[in-house]
């Protein structure tokens, strides 16, 4: 999977992103309080995804979920990630219901085609790598989500993200 080269990443640039998104979040307001947008970034010294360096969150659950979307739900919502100190996590679609998963030999397969390597978060869960190996089609209602970096802890790990627990979609602004 060769990905294109990126412009670097500038004090500049990233201001103008966090200027357009903030704009946007201000344009896209509700009243009562409660802010219908946000913007996002990964904190950590490892990205879980690389490819995104600041996101604009709608909080509405989605009408559509479709793969290469990016959805956030709460932390706490599916007991798998609970740690996590944002209010948030955010993650990309990888499959949909009616897939069909393979994860073997530490690669993950979403209707025959690679989505992500590597299992190197099984020492978290105090597991090999080949027991997260499996054959599967997505269930309805259900969605494997990933983290592009090799040491995102997603879908591979704690299984499908139920819809119901969805908070919204996000946008990748840079």
């Amino acid at each position: 999977m060769r990905r294109p080269p990126r412009a670097a990443v500038t004090p500049a640039r990233l201001w103008a992103a966090v200027a357009t998104g903030v704009a946007c979040a201000a344009a896209l307001h509700l009243g009562h309080g409660r802010a219908f947008v946000s913007l996002s970034w990964d904190p950590h010294a490892v990205n879980c995804l690389p490819e995104l360096h600041l996101a604009l969150l709608v909080h509405r659950p989605p009408a559509t979920i479709e793969r290469g979307d990016y959805l956030f739900w709460k932390a706490t919502a599916t007991g798998a990630l609970s740690y996590v100190s944002e209010e948030f996590v955010l993650k990309r679609v990888a499959g949909v219901p009616g897939d069909r998963l393979s994860i073997r030999a530490g690669r993950v397969f979403i209707n025959g085609r690679l989505v992500t390597e590597g299992l190197d978060d099984a020492v978290l869960y105090r597991r090999k790598p080949a027991d997260f190996e499996r054959e599967d089609v997505i269930p309805p209602g259900r969605y494997f989500m990933i983290g592009t970096a090799r040491l995102s802890n997603d879908s591979r790990y704690w299984g499908y993200l139920p819809r119901d627990v969805v908070a919204g979609k996000g946008y990748r602004i840079y």
